[in-house]
């Protein structure tokens, strides 16, 4: 069958019409001629994969990663249009959910294109006496591709990746299932995390990456390990993080911390965040989505108190290290849910709220006392627009949208960062 190409619809499908039926289908850019293979007849629409491109755009650009249909599908466009592509997709999203226009949102470049990723995570993948690091294929779990190089990740993480590659091979290394290097942009130094499935060769991949140290800035490694039950965490040589800076802070980041991919672009989104929450030195602030203390740090040297929430462990550990680390003394760590806390931190009287949750937004019981008792700024950033647009839509008996701005934290990906800015509603 062939298809036009419409549009590029989020997550990254591709929109093309077939006797006015709606086809979603794997590859292409608007207004390419494809040839599609249909995988699922629904009611209204049918799913397919693109098998060859008929009339290529002169947008199209040949893909760096040999293995970019698994992880970055944007790198066969122009950046120029995959930038312009994720600004009308958020526009789209939210005009469709909120039922009113937006105008042409201002959407932030990634200062670098490629390079850019502090962490990748891989799996190991065995055949033939083989090992590779592999992606899954998009949509699959039981078949892979295998990942030589990638240049979504600085050159020195290739490095490593290619080493533990070696060494999982020539050892052999039979329980190491997977594979994750986080770097540093700031000091170029890097960890590994190894994921294992049994301990009995914890000595061994623990010599295999230190003898890499000395050669690629490895700092330490740390391995998850399954016992068989229980997944424990264990160091295996040197530090369990790295520390990077931004906003003229130092962010000490743990193996499994969350923390931003893109470092470059955090700083633009750091300035937009202080700037949207109009600081004074009175001002007491709530990062609901705390983590690491990435936006409540920033603000604290703004604000005359923080409460920053975080439930996770080690994140917590991390965050009060953080603390110590950049001297802020005026920053209460709340553990435990933003559910949980939200009802005193709302007692606080604070000026401003962050919140930065994961894909899956905010818990309706945070939408509800937030409209119950609305605070003046509420700045919300999200890398998911459709559960963006949800919430939006709850929070809007309380708050006006005072400003929407998109940052391309993840060029080649269809990921999309948006900051919304919301006003309480006079009375």
């Amino acid at each position: 069958m062939r298809i036009r190409i419409e549009k590029i619809v989020y997550p990254g499908r591709r929109l093309g019409l077939q006797g006015g039926k709606v086809v979603f289908t794997d590859r292409g850019l608007a207004g390419e001629t494809v040839e599609v293979e249909v995988t699922k007849e629904r009611r209204s629409y049918a799913e397919a994969r693109t098998t060859a491109i008929l009339e290529p755009s002169p947008d199209r650009v040949e893909p760096r990663c040999a293995h970019y249909l698994a992880c970055s599908p944007y790198q066969d466009m122009d950046y120029r249009v995959e930038v312009e592509t994720k600004r009308t997709q958020v526009e789209e999203i939210l005009t469709r959910a909120l039922k009113r226009p937006f105008g042409k949102l201002p959407i932030t470049p990634s200062p670098e294109v490629w390079g850019y990723r502090n962490k990748i995570a891989l799996r190991v993948a065995r055949e033939d006496g083989r090992a590779e690091l592999v992606y899954h294929e998009r949509g699959q779990q039981a078949s892979y591709v295998a990942v030589d190089t990638c240049f979504l990740v600085p050159d020195r993480v290739n490095d490593i990746l290619a080493r533990v590659r070696e060494a999982v091979a020539t050892a052999p290394l039979t329980t190491v299932e997977g594979l994750e290097v986080r770097t540093s942009r700031s000091s170029g130094e890097s960890i590994v995390l190894c994921e294992l499935g049994a301990e009995s060769e914890i000595k061994a991949v623990a010599t295999a990456l230190k003898d890499l140290a000395g050669e690629c800035r490895l700092v330490g490694a740390v391995a998850s390990v399954y016992d068989g039950k229980h997944v424990r965490g264990e160091r295996l040589f040197g530090r369990d993080f790295v520390e990077e800076r931004a906003g003229g802070l130092t962010f000490r980041i743990g193996a499994w911390s969350f923390f931003q991919i893109n470092t470059a672009i955090l700083e633009r989104v750091l300035k937009d965040v202080a700037e949207a929450a109009g600081q004074t030195a009175d001002m007491i602030v709530a990062d609901l989505y705390c983590g690491l203390g990435t936006f409540g740090l920033f603000l604290a040297k703004r604000s005359r108190e923080v409460f920053g929430v975080e439930p996770d462990p080690e994140n917590v550990e991390f965050l009060k290290k953080n603390l110590e680390l950049n001297g802020v003394g005026n920053f209460a760590v709340c553990e435990g849910t933003a559910e949980e806390w939200l009802p005193e931190v709302l007692e606080r009287s604070p000026a401003v709220i962050v919140i930065d949750p994961p894909r899956r937004g905010i818990d309706p019981s945070i939408v509800r006392g937030l409209v119950e008792a609305p605070v003046p700024r509420l700045l919300y950033l999200s890398c998911n627009p459709t559960t963006l647009a949800r919430d939006l839509g709850g929070l809007a008996a309380a708050y006006e949208i005072a400003d929407v701005r998109v940052y391309d934290f993840f060029p080649h990906t269809p990921h999309i960062e948006t900051l919304a800015v919301l006003a309480k509603k006079a009375a």
